[in-house]
């Protein structure tokens, strides 16, 4: 009895991992086709890439 329980229950984490990872790459690819949000997505990347590298270079100095 158990086992179909677990089933069920595995069965329905599997479906809501399914509908995350299709609502993800639908975003994604929404994201990608927009050039102005890839824009935005570059610049706060590079930021962030700036940032690491300060903080490295800072360290050793």
């Amino acid at each position: 009895m158990h086992i179909t329980v677990l089933t069920g229950e595995t069965t329905a984490i599997t479906s809501g991992v399914t509908t995350i990872t299709d609502l993800v790459s639908q975003v994604w690819t929404i994201m990608t086709g927009n050039p102005l949000v890839m824009v935005f997505v570059g610049a706060s990347l590079l930021g962030v890439a700036i940032g690491v590298i300060r903080k490295l270079t800072k360290g050793k100095a």
